[in-house]
């Protein structure tokens, strides 16, 4: 239907926004997401510009995730028989959204962590670059490393596969944590948190010994090395 004025316009808008959010589940968690990390930007005193940000980041996630609402009800209207082309359309609209978020948690991360770490006792850092990216690229590159690996090893799955990439990302963590220069028992509830994953993908089955333990001291190994370039 077309609209006829500019309020019909701002009023077919606002449905489609309000469907989305009654349908769509993923919606509702990113509309919540984004009151809580917009209050917590103007709890931590966000610059103006830091603000804007987050805003822009926060709506890319939101009309994202409406995009692929749009589609998936095209290819309903089109077919309701399987088709690996809907499939794909499907699947890649839902990859758009995957990045946003993923590039939105970035984001957050950067703007969020130094703040909050500055609040927080046992988390100093004199190194020339910010906390946050001392932490930041070490898990990015334990994550490419990963994927590279399993790609290679031609297994194109999250879950299992050498090595385990949940630990190698936990391990990582912690090892930012003691490199820091965090307090004793900071670092340590790290390193029990980090076991704790790798225990937790050995009871489930997920991953044997052997790649739990590539993924220990690949995470490890690789932050320690990049933290050392990086500092």
């Amino acid at each position: 239907m077309r609209a006829r004025t500019l309020l019909d316009s701002f009023n077919y808008a606002l449905a489609g926004f309000i469907h989305a959010l009654k349908t769509q589940r993923n919606m509702v968690i990113h509309c919540l997401a984004a009151v809580l990390v917009l209050f917590l930007g103007y709890y931590l005193q966000f610059s103006t510009v830091e603000l804007a940000v987050l805003v822009l980041t926060v709506g890319l996630v939101i009309a994202a995730e409406m995009f692929n609402t749009v589609l998936e009800v095209v290819v309903d209207l089109i077919t309701e028989e399987y088709h690996p082309l809907a499939k794909t359309a499907k699947n890649v609209a839902a990859g758009s959204v995957l990045m946003t978020a993923v590039a939105a948690v970035v984001v957050g991360f950067l703007l969020f962590f130094d703040k909050v770490a500055d609040r927080l006792e046992g988390i100093h850092t004199s190194h020339s670059n910010p906390a946050s990216l001392l932490v930041l690229v070490p898990v990015v590159t334990v994550f490419g490393v990963v994927m590279i690996i399993k790609i290679l090893a031609g297994y194109y799955n999250l879950q299992g596969g050498m090595p385990s990439g949940h630990v190698a990302i936990a391990f990582s963590l912690a090892t930012s944590t003691y490199l820091l220069g965090a307090q004793g028992p900071v670092t340590l509830i790290a390193f029990i948190l980090a076991c704790l994953v790798a225990q937790s993908r050995l009871e489930a089955r997920i991953h044997s010994l052997s790649e739990i333990t590539a993924g220990v001291l690949l995470g490890i190994a690789a932050t320690s090395l990049v933290f050392h370039i990086l500092a």
